[in-house]
């Protein structure tokens, strides 16, 4: 990596500094901002992380022409807190938000609140799940299309949303309605700055049919006896095209929805991408593509090769699908290995708009350590916790915390499927580890009271 290419970020920031300073039109403008947002997508369903049976050759093409993050992690293995961590840029038990009942509090900054008073004109698409007043209400938004109430769920066909607060019925497909809505707004902002976030509710289950845990149980079972569990679920694929990928899943008919289902999502990041490669807004585009937590056999999305799935802190729920492109400062086909955060989108994104985030983020500007002559780590360590278990990832070591049970510890480097414990080897790293997560987990607040409602309720 050359020294030109490490300074080229400082350099456009400094650039746009002294033009807005003149009082002369930035040129070039701030760089626009694209979020996307996949839900309960297993690592092991995207081509360019682990090819298969699945192939996403449009997701691919963010890795192409930008990074690939083989070890980008979610903030929790469920919907609502981590997608708070990917808005907010704090860990989520900051604020008391560690299960689905919970919510993001509204004096917590997020980033398209602050690039909205930045100047830029910002949007929301798709799935919104955190208790509290809805995206349109919350003042960071200037157009909203999304869940009309907090819900893990969107119905793929003729969805119900709220387009800035006034109840819609949709005939489309949801995907396809929300890559649609995606690039009319692109349209509509050719020559401004914007950031627009669009939350798919692909893959995720359109029906819990059957207890998740009987279901886990279940999978796990036909699993290690080689058989295959066609899970019961209502179908999200588009009709007819599940019967495309029978032939590849015999007697695994909810598999065949599934990747269906992955296919559509496909298409509508490729809508997305060509639509600023049309406009020529690639050149000057930052663009995120993660999931929100690990896979699930509910929905049948794959976590293989990784060990376990949503809901649990084993690389399964937490290591997510994790790309962004930004042509001419983030390297093109770079495949970083250091563990990365969906924290890491607010404070990254502050940096290349020059806009001036909140003084408490846990994230930080990944910018630096991909344009490095040799990419460098982000992060000493990341923390993670619900349900009384914990985990923590520093280096190749992963340490998991069960609150009935003895600690476990992971070399990720030599063992990305967990399969090895090696705490009893490592005995003053486990100790020192135990002490770390401790020490980050103290000051935080107790569970909201919106999320103890809920688990009364469950």
């Amino acid at each position: 990596m050359s020294l030109r290419s490490t300074l080229r970020p400082v350099l456009f920031l400094a650039a746009l500094t002294l033009l807005r300073a003149s009082g002369v039109s930035a040129t070039p403008t701030p760089p626009n901002v694209i979020v996307l947002v996949v839900d309960d997508l297993g690592w092991g369903d995207v081509s360019c992380l682990n090819p298969g049976a699945v192939k996403t050759p449009n997701i691919d093409r963010l890795a192409q022409t930008g990074v690939r993050f083989t070890s980008g992690y979610a903030t929790a293995p469920l919907c609502g807190p981590a997608r708070a961590g990917i808005f907010s840029g704090v860990y989520p038990q900051r604020s008391g938000f560690v299960d689905n009942g919970g919510g993001i509090p509204v004096t917590q900054p997020l980033y398209p609140g602050v690039l909205r008073a930045a100047g830029y004109r910002t949007a929301l698409i798709g799935k919104w799940h955190s208790a509290g007043p809805l995206p349109h209400a919350r003042g960071i938004f200037d157009e909203t299309l999304c869940s009309p109430v907090s819900s893990p769920f969107i119905d793929y066909h003729h969805p119900k949303l709220a387009r800035n607060g006034v109840l819609e019925e949709s005939d489309d497909y949801s995907t396809d309605l929300f890559a649609r809505e995606a690039v009319d707004f692109i349209d509509r902002h050719l020559t401004k700055p914007f950031s627009l976030t669009v939350t798919f509710n692909a893959p995720h289950i359109l029906r819990v049919v059957k207890n998740a845990q009987l279901i886990r149980q279940d999978y796990d079972e036909a699993l290690a006896a080689g058989k295959i569990l066609d899970i019961p679920k209502v179908p999200m694929a588009r009709p007819g095209e599940a019967e495309r990928y029978a032939s590849q899943f015999p007697g695994d008919t909810a598999r065949a929805d599934t990747v269906a289902t992955i296919a559509a999502l496909d298409e509508a990041v490729g809508r997305i991408l060509d639509k600023l490669k049309s406009t020529g807004l690639d050149r000057r585009t930052i663009v995120f593509f993660v999931g929100d937590n690990g896979g699930h056999p509910e929905n049948r999305s794959e976590s293989l090769p990784l060990r376990d799935y949503k809901w649990s802190l084993y690389e399964g729920g937490i290591r997510v699908p994790f790309l962004a492109t930004f042509p001419g400062v983030f390297p093109a086909g770079l495949k970083f290995n250091h563990p990365v955060s969906t924290l890491d989108i607010f404070a990254t994104v502050a940096a290349l708009t020059g806009t001036p985030p909140p003084t408490r983020l846990d994230g930080v500007d990944l910018t630096p350590h991909l344009t490095a002559p040799t990419p460098t780590a982000p992060h000493d360590a990341l923390f993670f916790s619900m349900s009384g278990y914990g985990a923590v990832r520093r280096g190749p070591w992963k340490l998991l915390l069960a609150p009935d049970g003895a600690p476990a510890l992971f070399d990720l480097a030599h063992d990305k499927e967990e399969k090895h414990d090696r705490a009893a080897h490592e005995t003053k790293l486990v100790h020192s580890l135990t002490a770390e997560w401790k020490s980050w987990h103290a000051p935080m607040p107790p569970p909201s009271q919106a999320s103890k409602n809920a688990k009364k309720k469950s």
